[in-house]
C-alpha cells in the first residue's frame, strides 16, 4: 500500500491503543487506590467487590449486543460515544457522591466499555489491518495499550502524591488526590474522543466494509457464523487462554504465601511483569506474522502451562528461581492476549457480521470472568486453611486449562493447512482446465 496510506493507518492504530489504553483505568482506579476508593466513599470491601461482581456480569452480557451495534452504527461514533460518557461519568464520580450512586456509575461504566466499546475497537482494528499484518496490528493493541496503562498509572501515582502528600493521608487530602486523579483520566478520554472524531471520520473507517455486503439480520447472522467451524475453535482458544491471564492475579498471593517472599517484594516482581506486556504484545504479534498465529498461540500456551506448573512445584527456598517464572510466565501471558484476536480473520466471518462474531466468540472466551472465581473459590474453601496448597493446585488446574487452549490452537493451525491444501488444489484445476 501507498506510504501515506499506511502512515494513516499506524496514526488510527496508535489513537485505538490510546483509547483502549485510558478507558478501562478510570473503571479499575480500584488497582492502584482500592485503599483511597474505601475511604473516600466509606465503603467495605465486599461492597465494593460486589460493584465489580455485577460490572463483570454486565460485561458477559454485552459482549453479543456490542458486536450488533458495531455491524449497524459506524464504530467512529460508538468509541467516541464510549470515551465521552466513561468521561462524564467519571467526573460524577469525582464529586464523591454518596456511594448508594455508585451501582449507577458502575453500570454507565460497564455500558460505555463493553456495549458501545469492546466489539466496536476490535473490528475497527481487524478492518485496518492487511491480511499479513494481523498480528502486529493485535499485537501492538495489546501491548500499546498496557504500555497506555502503566504510563498513565505512574502520573497517576505521581499526582495523587502531589495532592495528598507523601505520608498518611488524612480524609480531605485523600479525597483531593482521589479527584486530581480521576480528572486527570476524565481529561485524556476527552481528549482522545476528540481525536478520534477528527481523525477517523475521513480516514479508512468500518463503514466501508458494512457497505461492501448486504447486512443480515441479527439472528441469520448469528445462525451464519455459528456454522463457522472456525470460530467454535477460536472461542475455545480465547477462553483458554484468558484462563491462563487470571492466574496473574495470584502471582503476588503465591510469592507470599508459598515463598513467604514480602509484600514489597512480590510487589516488585508483579511491576516487573507488568512491564512485560508491551514486550509480549508487540513481540508475539511480530512472531505471528512470520512464524504463523496459531503456533505461536500454541507454543506460548505450552510455556505459560508449563511454568504455571513449575511454580506450583518448587520448593520452599526458591525464591530466586519463582521470580524468574513469574516474570516468564507474564512474557507468555500477554504474547497470547496480544495474538489470540488475530485468529478473526481466518475465521472467514463476513465483514458485514465483524461485529457480531467478535461479540459470540467475546461471550464465550471471556466467560472466565465467570467461571474461574467460582473455581478457585471452591479450591480454597476445599483446603481450608492450607492456602499454600490452594495456590498450588490453582496454578495445576489453570495450566491443564491451557494446555487444552494450546491444542485448540495446534488445530486451528491444521485446519488453516487443509484450508491452503484445498485452495491450491482447486487454483491448480482450474488453470488445465482454463487453458
Amino acid at each position: 500500500m501507498p506510504k501515506l496510506g499506511r502512515s494513516k493507518k499506524i496514526f488510527q492504530l496508535a489513537l485505538l491503543t490510546l483509547a483502549a489504553g485510558s478507558i478501562y483505568p478510570l473503571v479499575y482506579l480500584r488497582q492502584n487506590f482500592e485503599a483511597t476508593i474505601l475511604t473516600v466513599f466509606h465503603l467495605s470491601n465486599s461492597e465494593l467487590a460486589d460493584l465489580y461482581s455485577m460490572l463483570g456480569i454486565i460485561f458477559v452480557i454485552g459482549y453479543i449486543p456490542s458486536g450488533w451495534l458495531a455491524d449497524r452504527i459506524p464504530v467512529r461514533y460508538l468509541i467516541v460515544f464510549s470515551l465521552a460518557v466513561t468521561a462524564i461519568t467519571g467526573l460524577f464520580y469525582a464529586q464523591v457522591p454518596d456511594k448508594s450512586t455508585l451501582l449507577y456509575v458502575y453500570l454507565a461504566w460497564g455500558f460505555a466499555t463493553v456495549f458501545t466499546f469492546w466489539s466496536a475497537i476490535l473490528k475497527t482494528v481487524s478492518l485496518l489491518a492487511d491480511k499479513s499484518e494481523e498480528g502486529k496490528y493485535f499485537g501492538a493493541l495489546d501491548g500499546g495499550r498496557g504500555l497506555v496503562e502503566a504510563i498513565l498509572a505512574s502520573c497517576a501515582v505521581g499526582l495523587f502524591a502531589v495532592f495528598a502528600g507523601s505520608g498518611t493521608p488524612d480524609f480531605a487530602s485523600s479525597k483531593a488526590g482521589f479527584q486530581a486523579v480521576v480528572y486527570m483520566y476524565c481529561a485524556v478520554l476527552i481528549a482522545i474522543a476528540v481525536l478520534i472524531f477528527f481523525v477517523l471520520s475521513d480516514g479508512e473507517t468500518t463503514a466501508k466494509a458494512t457497505r461492501d455486503e448486504p447486512v443480515e439480520s441479527t439472528f441469520a447472522a448469528v445462525r451464519r457464523i455459528l456454522k463457522i467451524r472456525e470460530v467454535w475453535v477460536m472461542s475455545i482458544v480465547l477462553f483458554c487462554g484468558y484462563t491462563l491471564f487470571w492466574a496473574h492475579y495470584y502471582f503476588s498471593g503465591f510469592l507470599n504465601v508459598n515463598l513467604a517472599v514480602s509484600p514489597v517484594n512480590a510487589g516488585v516482581v508483579t511491576v516487573i511483569m507488568l512491564w512485560m506486556r508491551p514486550i509480549g504484545g508487540f513481540g508475539g504479534g511480530y512472531l505471528a506474522d512470520r512464524l504463523g498465529k496459531s503456533r505461536v498461540l500454541a507454543v506460548a500456551m505450552t510455556a505459560a502451562a508449563a511454568g504455571l506448573i513449575g511454580l506450583s512445584l518448587l520448593p520452599s527456598g526458591s525464591t530466586a528461581v519463582a521470580d524468574v517464572l513469574v516474570v516468564a510466565v507474564g512474557l507468555f501471558l500477554y504474547a497470547i492476549r496480544g495474538v489470540y484476536w488475530s485468529l478473526l480473520d481466518d475465521c472467514r466471518v463476513p465483514a458485514a457480521a465483524t461485529g457480531i462474531a467478535i461479540g459470540i466468540i467475546s461471550f464465550v472466551g471471556y466467560l472466565p470472568d465467570i467461571v474461574i472465581p467460582q473455581i478457585s473459590g471452591a479450591i480454597y474453601a476445599a483446603f481450608g486453611k492450607d492456602v499454600a496448597g490452594a495456590n498450588s493446585l490453582f496454578f495445576i488446574v489453570t495450566a491443564a486449562i491451557g494446555v487444552i487452549g494450546a491444542g485448540a490452537a495446534a488445530y486451528f493451525a491444521v485446519l488453516m493447512k487443509k484450508r491452503r491444501t484445498a485452495e491450491a488444489a482447486s487454483v491448480g484445476a482450474a488453470l488445465p482446465a482454463a487453458g
